[in-house]
This record gives structure tokens, sequence and C-alpha cells, in this order.
């Protein structure tokens, strides 16, 4: 039987990932925390865009994308970290807990800068060592 992690590689982004990223990173925040809801969805698309531009620009950015081994531009998810610091991850929904998130995970996590209700719910239950910051 073929398993779905048997299907699955990674990879560096490149600037073709860059559309994904952004649209699928502004979703993720704005629905997955209330508190982003509370924002016009105008205002918070065309402003927070910005951050993430500039967070993406960052020297010491690491991009990793999980995609399909057979056609790497299938992606199933990626991460953007930097050192031990995590960003944001997103997989996709057909491929979640399988263990994608995970493996895409900076070595030595200890601080991630940004939580939706569900990332919060991951944090504390299988890392709870690791800080929340939004500053970092």
């Amino acid at each position: 039987m073929l398993e779905k992690t048997n299907l699955v590689s990674t990879r560096n982004s490149t600037p073709e990932d860059k559309n994904f990223i952004l649209a699928t990173w502004l979703r993720g925040l704005y629905y997955g925390d209330s508190w982003f809801r509370e924002i016009r969805k105008d205002i918070f698309m065309e402003n927070y865009h910005k951050v993430i531009e500039n967070i993406l620009a960052r020297p010491g950015v690491s991009v990793q994308v999980a995609c399909l081994k057979d056609d790497p531009e299938v992606i199933l998810g990626y991460s953007v970290s930097r050192g031990n610091t995590l960003d944001w991850v997103f997989i996709k929904a057909a491929w979640r807990g399988i263990g994608i998130a995970k493996s895409l995970l900076p070595k030595d996590l200890n601080v991630v800068t940004h939580l939706t209700k569900p990332g919060l719910s991951i944090l504390k239950k299988k890392l709870p060592e690791v800080v929340f910051n939004p500053f970092a």
C-alpha cells in the first residue's frame, strides 16, 4: 500500500512559490484568529501583505516547501523560519497529520512569531517549551 509520506519531498522555495505563500499566509492568519477578523478584510490584506513581504525579505530567512516527489511544482505546504524562530507553517488540509509540518520546522525551535487558534493548540500540546513572541 502506498503511504502519503512516500509521495512527499522537500525543496527550497522558488520565486514561483511566492503568490501561493502570500495568499495562504494571509488567509490563514486572517481566518485563523478572531482578533484579526476584527480588522476590515481589505485593510488587513493590504497592510499585512507588506508585513509578510518584509519577513520574506529578511536576511537569513529560510522557506522550505513540501511538494510531491513526482511533481515538485505541486506545493503541499511550507515553512518560513529564521534560525530557531518559526514565522509561519502551512500544510494543505488533505496532507495534515502525517508529519509534514514537523519535518519543516527548524531544528531547536524555541520561538514562533505568528499563531492561529489551531496553531496555539498544537503548540501547547506538542511543543510546550516553545515561546510565542510576535516581536522576534
